[in-house]
């Protein structure tokens, strides 16, 4: 079935139609607008792009379509909702391209040649993986701010922004994106968040990650917790929420004026 998988996908060595970015949105209509319009503006490298919609009412849904309608993407919605890694793992089975990007909606995309750096690191190192940063690469502790659940946390690639040649790795195993919590004897828990366990798959297969240089930061900024910090936080947490959201507003308007 992964050797299937694999040669479904377009393995030809010209990448100008070989790549597919995936982002998913609920009720973040501003960021994921700021989003798409950034990323088109500054890839510098052909994609197709694909959102997938949790059932958003605050309308994520019909701006999306009006976008769909122009051609500039390709909508999924799904009304009873979808976790982060079920988005993943339902698009990379589903992707017939070789070259694989994971977005969050909620980033803004800063510097031109985002994709073209992306690809070329692809390209040139033949890596599998393409990464921002690797995450808590030792083990770091880590209390979840609406739980104050504790954990450390598992290495993962930066999940809201990679990259992945999917022929090198469903020849080699079909990736898992889910969390998973590890309980060790002492009662201690290690969190396998997003992209920890495709990190720790990746691995163990021997495939290649590369990681962007620290200067490809400033190629994008990454808002972060706008669908899941809502409820059940601090109230300074919450202030910080409300100021982040203002600034996404001020980067929207201007981007509609920039880029439409």
């Amino acid at each position: 079935m992964q050797v299937d998988l694999a040669m479904n996908r377009d393995s030809s060595t010209d990448p100008a139609a070989t790549v597919e970015i995936c982002f998913a949105s609920l009720n973040t209509k501003r960021a994921s607008e700021l989003c798409l319009l950034s990323m088109r503006a500054r890839a510098q490298h052909p994609f197709h792009l694909k959102v997938g919609d949790c059932g958003s009412n605050d309308g994520s849904i019909e701006m999306f379509q009006r976008y769909e309608q122009r051609g500039r993407l390709a909508l999924e919605v799904a009304p009873n909702g979808r976790t982060h890694a079920q988005w993943l793992n339902h698009w990379f089975c589903a992707t017939e391209c070789r070259y694989l990007v994971f977005c969050d909606s909620d980033i803004e995309f800063l510097q031109a040649g985002w994709l073209a750096t992306m690809m070329r690191t692809a390209l040139e190192s033949g890596a599998a993986l393409v990464a921002t940063r690797i995450q808590a690469e030792s083990g770091i502790a880590y209390t979840n701010p609406k739980t104050g659940a504790v954990r450390t946390l598992a290495p993962r690639p930066e999940p809201w922004l990679m990259l992945m040649d999917t022929v090198q790795i469903s020849q080699c195993f079909q990736p898992d994106f889910s969390y998973r919590d590890q309980v060790h004897d002492d009662g201690t828990k290690t969190a396998f968040d997003v992209g920890a366990v495709f990190y720790e798959q990746l691995l163990s297969h021997s495939l290649k990650c590369a990681t962007l240089a620290d200067t490809f930061q400033d190629s994008y900024h990454h808002f972060g917790g706008l669908t899941w910090l809502r409820r059940g936080i601090s109230w300074k947490q919450q202030a910080r929420q409300v100021v982040k959201r203002a600034w996404v507003t001020s980067r929207w308007l201007r981007a509609k004026a920039l880029y439409r």
